[in-house]
């Protein structure tokens, strides 16, 4: 008998893993590229947005639509501190983060807004 429930046991504690997906980024989005040889720029904050959706079965998901959210939920957490995107003011250091188990993905973008003087 002793010999069937530590074979059992770890059976029972290694089917209760899950397993997820993480990916992230950390690219150039626009094709905009400034040389900052001087401080000619102030930084406005840092700001996170996040979204998480569910997965159905038999529905394709849609990575850039999530991405989307992320980044309006980051633009309104912006909008909140009181900085936003007008004039000279721009998104940089842009992180996108990406965790994807069986039932749900959720995609957090982190950035920077600067304001060039």
């Amino acid at each position: 008998m002793k010999k069937i429930i530590l074979p059992l046991a770890i059976l029972a504690l290694l089917s209760s893993c899950r397993s997820s997906i993480h990916s992230g980024g950390y690219n150039q989005l626009n094709q905009t590229q400034t040389v900052l040889s001087n401080s000619n720029f102030n930084v406005l904050g840092s700001f996170t947005g996040s979204a998480t959706t569910k997965i159905k079965t038999g529905n394709i998901t849609n990575k850039e639509g999530i991405i989307s959210q992320a980044k309006a939920k980051l633009l309104e957490n912006a909008k909140a501190a009181g900085v936003e995107l007008l004039g000279s003011r721009t998104l940089t250091n842009v992180t996108i983060d990406i965790i994807e188990t069986k039932k749900r993905i959720n995609a957090t973008m982190s950035a920077e807004i600067i304001e060039f003087k």
